[in-house]
């Protein structure tokens, strides 16, 4: 690969991979996109989308404008590749599956750079399927502090039955009603076990966006 055959927006996206020191396989794991894709970039035989640029954006906090017109920082923040927030799941929108599973935050299968964002442990979940919530579509990113402590309103529910958003108010010391978002689905009222969560979204990153 000669860089200087590439276009000026494929050299300031090569500048953005190499400075990061990771293989075009680690870098299309950061981004959720095959190596074969950053190859290709980078091979002068795809171009740099739209749909990239703000992956880059969110994932490893790139300057857009570095990018498009090469106005520096290259970096909105000093990039820290290890400080990551990681997705550790796909939130059913729609109809839930059946989960019995729970996650340790610190571990995931993907992982998202928000500098702006603070707190320890903060961990993703993922919106998978048709939503029940109207804000809400495939691929957008739920960002959870799983230290601030729920009150009211919405949250992020985990119980038994897997995770959902819901607006969530308390009927007794057990029981928690769940209302979802969308009003064409019917509320459901939750026993409170041992297992259950309420956890509070901070922050969403919504795939209309990217």
């Amino acid at each position: 690969m000669n860089i200087n055959d590439l276009s000026p927006i494929k050299q300031r996206f090569y500048m953005v991979f190499k400075s990061t020191g990771k293989t075009q396989s680690e870098f299309g794991r950061i981004l959720g996109k095959s190596p074969n894709l950053i190859s290709s970039i980078l091979n002068n035989k795809r171009n740099v989308s739209g749909d990239m640029i703000q992956l880059l954006r969110y994932k490893l906090n790139v300057n857009p404008n570095f990018i498009l017109e090469g106005r520096r920082p290259m970096f909105i923040e000093k990039f820290d590749i290890n400080r990551r927030i990681p997705v550790i799941a796909d939130i059913p929108a729609g109809p839930w599956r059946y989960w019995y599973d729970s996650y340790a935050a610190g571990s995931g299968d993907d992982y998202l750079v928000c500098p702006d964002l603070k707190g320890t442990n903060l961990f993703a979940i993922r919106v998978d399927g048709d939503s029940m919530e109207p804000e809400l579509k495939k691929g957008d990113v739920l960002i959870i502090n799983p230290n601030l402590e729920f009150s009211h309103g919405i949250a992020v529910v985990r119980h038994f039955k897997g995770y959902k958003i819901r607006i969530v108010s308390k009927k007794t010391a057990k029981n928690y009603l769940l209302t979802p978002l969308n009003n064409k689905y019917p509320e459901e009222l939750i026993i409170v076990d041992k297992e259950t969560r309420f956890y509070v979204p901070v922050k969403i990153i919504s795939m209309r966006d990217i």
